[in-house]
């Protein structure tokens, strides 16, 4: 299950969907980091077919990953799902050496709002 809705490049950490954690319960969130040594197990849709990409995995000399199974986390009292989300998402990172981004998996194939450019624009310009 990946809560980002996809998977990404083995870098960083897309911002979580909400809903899985709406629900209640415990998490028991796991962080998982490809090593490129031997191949890349990275799929670009984008560049890649499933044909090629299936070929690509096959005849990589070893696909190895690290692993690493986190304490299981409850959702606080005074949590909303997006913040208990977000907690997850940074133990996850932390754990990886990730960075977090602030938005979903949607953006791989979908335009940039123009609000969040702007949004991103403004906050550059601050820094400057």
């Amino acid at each position: 299950l990946f809560w980002t809705g996809t998977c990404i490049n083995n870098t960083s950490v897309m911002m979580f969907k909400k809903g899985s954690f709406e629900i209640g319960g415990t998490i028991y969130p796991v962080a998982i980091k490809y090593d490129p040594q031997f191949g890349d197990a990275f799929w670009n849709s984008s560049k890649y077919n499933i044909v090629s990409y299936l070929l690509r995995i096959m005849t990589s000399w070893a696909i190895v990953c690290n692993v690493w199974y986190l304490p299981p986390m409850v959702r606080k009292e005074d949590e909303d799902a997006v913040q208990f989300a977000n907690r997850v998402r940074s133990a996850i990172a932390r754990q990886g050496g990730l960075t977090e981004l602030p938005w979903d998996g949607g953006l791989k194939r979908a335009k940039v709002k123009d609000t969040f450019k702007e949004e991103q624009q403004k906050n550059y310009s601050k820094m400057l």
